[in-house]
């Protein structure tokens, strides 16, 4: 019963994927969407992205937008500057909740989605916006500083071994003898399972594992118990 009560206070909590109606609980609007992108950008407070001076000033007429007058144009000449100031939402019409949710979409999907299909959900105006914003997330996606704000890593499993009509002789193996119970046989049966996680940064991991039950999955996301 120790061994029991041990295992249940050690093992962590399994993190599910989010959903659109736990997306639309975090970011509810524009405001709440500036929040989490300020806090993640700048955690300590803003910075000026041109010079990385943090003695920048808040405009009071404009929110969300600031002053550096390290390095203005010219002397006493601030130089102006947003939340989305030198990221991939620069410059952009659309709203940032708008762009959130076209990068969830695109991250939960599991076999992916086009930008055809991501016009027909946002409704954007046209098909060359929504490819538009998916080529930028893309590209976010691959930059070091941009990863680092969003923290993700994708992680899945998947069963590895061939169908047994194409192995050698059929069921039969290459010693003549017949192969043992499920290996090679239908669904998952005799084959082996491999947890795999892959960061936007491009490194994988992958681990091979007895089960995929939610206790094996999760102890290898987060081996500290985190």
């Amino acid at each position: 019963m120790a061994n029991k009560r041990t295992y249940e206070k050690s093992e962590p909590k399994f993190v599910r994927q989010m959903t659109l109606a736990d997306f639309d609980r975090l970011f509810p609007d524009e405001e709440a969407c500036k929040q989490y992108f300020f806090g993640r950008r700048w955690p300590t407070g803003a910075r000026c992205p041109r010079c990385q001076n943090d003695h920048v000033y808040a405009s009071k007429a404009r929110p969300w937008t600031w002053q550096c007058m390290k390095c203005g144009p010219r002397p006493r000449t601030p130089y102006r500057f947003s939340l989305n100031t030198g990221s991939i939402f620069e410059e952009t019409k659309y709203p940032l909740r708008t762009w959130f949710k076209v990068l969830h979409l695109m991250l939960t999907s599991k076999k992916g989605m086009s930008a055809l299909q991501i016009h027909r959900m946002i409704g954007s105006g046209s098909y060359r916006t929504a490819w538009y914003m998916c080529m930028r997330l893309r590209a976010g996606l691959q930059d070091k500083e941009f990863t680092q704000l969003l923290g993700i890593v994708e992680v899945d499993e998947t069963y590895i071994g061939g169908k047994a009509k194409n192995r050698h002789g059929g069921r039969t193996n290459h010693h003549g003898g017949k192969n043992p119970p499920g290996i090679g046989g239908p669904g998952t049966a005799g084959k082996i399972a491999v947890i795999g996680a892959i960061s936007r940064k491009g490194n994988v991991v992958a681990k091979m594992i007895e089960n995929t039950d939610t206790w094996t999955l999760d102890s290898f996301v987060r081996p500290d118990g985190g």
